[in-house]
């Protein structure tokens, strides 16, 4: 009869990276001896393993476990005070007081403008007048890009180009003894954005031979509520999780190629 270890299942746990979105299993002896703090495997960052933890893998339908135990959250209460005007004596007669408000006069000359004021827009008119004129006749060299103001069309980007894996894990499935669980995040290098790419990933055996091969279109890993047309933005971390069946020998490791989508 084969022994029941600590990291079966009734004595395992996940929880989700707040920083990436992958999600970690853990053992619940560890995560008491470590007081529910957990370093990420994929980004490395240290996170609260008890602030979403999860009873099985979170594939949708698994909620994380309710802190029921914790106190409520106290709002806090602000109080404002009231600003007395102490500026004004308080045995000031309200009749002796003028109450017609500010009176317009129209006989005051109004000071002239320092010399350098009257002299800095002559200035800039001629320099903007001196500028066009290089531009439009003066040597190659001297000229401006279009593209430096803003006005020229730039060259498109090429996504394998942009999009840089910088995060990779798998591990065994959970519940599934055929299939692995492949967690990455993608980020988008580039200061413009680009079209969601098609990506293909591989498979592979200990001696580097592809055991496993497919291609994913932008549906496949992209959440239902995302809006495709607006790219992927420069700068964003994209979380990935993706769960595959493998039918031939385990896979040690895996690659990912991303493309563009055809026209």
């Amino acid at each position: 009869m084969q022994k029941k270890s600590l990291n079966s299942a009734a004595t395992r746990a996940f929880t989700r990276c707040e920083h990436c979105q992958a999600v970690l299993p853990l053992d619940y002896v560890s995560l008491a001896q470590a007081g529910g703090m957990v370093r990420c495997g994929s980004c490395g960052r240290t996170l609260n393993g008890l602030a979403c933890l999860y009873p099985a893998f979170p594939d949708g339908s698994i909620q994380p476990i309710s802190p029921s135990g914790m106190p409520p959250m106290l709002q806090p209460h602000v109080e404002q005070e009231q600003i007395l005007d102490s500026s004004r004596p308080a045995d000031v007669d309200d009749d002796a007081v003028d109450h017609r408000g500010p009176v317009l006069r129209l006989d005051i000359e109004p000071e002239p403008a320092p010399a350098w004021v009257r002299l800095i827009w002559p200035a800039l008119a001629v320099l903007l007048v001196a500028l066009l004129a290089l531009q439009l006749a003066g040597p190659q060299r001297w000229r401006l890009d279009p593209e430096m103001l803003g006005l020229g069309q730039a060259d498109p980007i090429a996504v394998q180009d942009a999009i840089q894996l910088i995060s990779r894990d798998m591990h065994a499935h959970p519940s599934l003894n055929d299939a692995v669980v492949i967690s990455a995040v993608l980020v988008n290098r580039s200061d413009r954005s680009v079209a969601w790419p098609n990506i293909e990933l591989r498979l592979f055996d200990a001696s580097q031979q592809t055991v496993a091969q497919k291609r994913l279109s932008p549906n496949d890993y992209l959440a239902a509520e995302t809006n495709q047309g607006d790219g992927f933005a420069p700068g964003l971390r994209l979380p990935i999780v993706l769960e595959v069946s493998v039918e031939s020998s385990r896979p040690s490791g895996f690659s990912m190629r991303f493309y563009s989508q055809a026209p």
